[in-house]
């Protein structure tokens, strides 16, 4: 029955499992009798699990691990195969996931492996072991799966080999065997743990936008690993580079979705050769593919929105400025004029009182000063507060919207400082940074203020977020309340 054919349904499993477990248990019969169960039971066990390990794996290195497990019951039949288990095992750890080395290096080891398993002295030589096992840790490096396996069979070996020198009289035989059978069983669960699909839940799991060559490598164990997507006639990667069809020691697995090209995975020829995992790999490839072009399609709608949202801002701030400018240069201009006319008396006062109210209204929509910069702004504000201000202003030549959203902060917190916190000092500092610009207020006052509470402070965060930045408040009870905002500069309004 071809090896492949173990596979080929569920209903085989029992038939092979039954057919391992006669085997294993007229092995360990033969080997060690019943009068020592602390040897044999163990030693059933690391057969079964490896039979089972590779019946689990529904895959190409599940049948190399069923042969294991087999060749292991072989071994206590007669001395000279108690190493026939470690050709099929070598051969899995090489070729995992796959069952063909994919390179010339990789069908040296595969021969080797086989080679010394029926050459008992080879590996009765603790030297001879050493060094096998370190090409073999040499030719599976970079994989991550097959890697951590063989560096457990490994150290197996190496125990063996250290206790040999330190305990030359076999004290420790025992727990080094057991210690062996521990790490075959590891060996059998580490190669059979990733079926088809958890391989597809892995991808999915890891990949992010743009990563979907990264989780694929990760998961496969193939740092070579590239993706590309069908783009014009060609395939390219997440990069716009052109993916070319290999030669040589590496494979292509084309992707199709629905019959038509969709993408191309350029990998280690030992990675893909289950069908099944391939068409796993193939539906987390589009299904990632799909997932993040929603993502992107999101995130643009989401710039979209934020830049919308940045434009209506400035819209508004522009509306109100050339508001305050008609106010000043109509109606205020000609009722200025006309106070100049009255004689001084009830109407004049009452004239100048609306002018007054005017010229507050013209300065709340849009403060004159800041035509003439950030700084002479901020200047005529902290003059016009009733709590005195020590101001820091430190910026070079801000975009408009930036010194509208920059002066409202301060003056709103300024109006808070007079009005709620009872302070004798308020201190602002408004610092240009390489990408940002950071206003940081802080009051000597009571403290204890609520942000969420105010309506004007939640406003300004609004502004403030607005432009990607963020604004805190920090008011602890008789320390006073600080507010910082930052504003990134480079996200400005379109």
């Amino acid at each position: 029955m071809p090896r492949s054919a173990i596979f080929s349904g569920d209903g085989m499993r029992v038939p092979v499992l039954v057919a391992a477990l006669v085997a294993g248990v007229a092995s360990e019969w033969a080997g060690y009798g019943w009068d020592q169960p602390g040897l044999w039971i163990p030693d059933l066990l690391t057969g079964l699990v490896l039979v089972g390990g590779g019946l689990y794996g529904r895959r190409a290195p599940g049948a190399l691990l069923v042969l294991t497990g087999f060749a292991w019951f072989a071994g206590n039949l007669d001395p000279a195969l108690w190493y026939l288990h470690r050709g099929p095992l070598v051969h899995a750890l090489v070729c995992f996931p796959g069952r063909r080395p994919a390179t010339r290096l990789g069908w040296a080891a595969v021969g080797t492996g086989y080679a010394a398993a029926f050459a008992q002295p080879v590996w009765n030589s603790d030297l001879a072991s050493v060094l096998l096992v370190l090409a073999l840790l040499v030719v599976v490096a970079g994989r991550q799966v097959t890697a951590q396996a063989s560096a457990a069979f490994a150290l197996a070996l190496y125990g063996g080999a250290v206790s040999r020198v330190l305990f030359p009289a076999g004290e420790v035989a025992i727990p080094v065997l057991l210690g062996y059978q521990a790490a075959l069983a590891g060996i059998a669960v580490a190669l059979a743990w990733r079926r088809p699909a958890e391989v597809a839940d892995r991808v999915i799991e890891l990949a992010q936008p743009g990563s979907l060559r990264a989780a694929l490598a990760e998961t496969l164990g193939d740092p070579r690993l590239r993706v590309g997507f069908w783009r014009d006639g060609g395939y390219v990667d997440e990069h716009g580079t052109p993916v070319t069809l290999p030669a040589g020691d590496l494979a292509a697995t084309l992707v199709d979705d629905g019959g038509a090209p969709f993408a191309v995975i350029v990998h280690d020829r030992a990675v893909l050769t289950d069908p099944a995992t391939v068409e796993a790999v193939g539906t987390a490839s589009r299904l990632t593919a799909v997932n993040a072009a929603l993502q992107a399609e999101v995130a643009a709608q989401a710039a979209e929105l934020a830049a919308s949202r940045r434009r209506l801002m400035v819209a508004a701030d522009e509306e109100r400025h050339q508001l305050a400018a008609r106010l000043q240069e109509g109606p205020m201009l000609r009722l200025t004029a006309l106070l100049g006319t009255l004689p001084q008396g009830r109407a004049a006062g009452h004239l100048a009182d609306t002018l007054d109210e005017l010229y507050a209204l013209a300065h709340g929509l849009h403060p004159r000063e800041l035509d003439g910069g950030l700084e002479p702004a901020l200047t005529a504000l902290a003059g016009r507060s009733p709590v005195p201000v020590r101001l820091s202003v430190s910026t070079r030549t801000l975009p408009p919207e930036i010194e509208a959203a920059t002066y409202f902060v301060c003056a709103e917190a300024l109006a808070n400082a007079a009005k709620h916190a009872a302070a004798s000092m308020v201190t602002v500092a408004v610092t240009q940074h390489r990408a940002d610009l950071a206003i940081d207020i802080h009051d000597n006052g009571a403290g204890g203020a609520d942000p969420a509470l105010g309506t004007g402070l939640r406003g300004l965060s609004d502004r403030v977020e607005t432009f990607d930045g963020h604004l805190t408040v920090t008011s602890a009870p008789d320390d006073g309340t600080r507010l910082v905002a930052v504003i990134p500069l480079a996200a400005e309004p379109r």
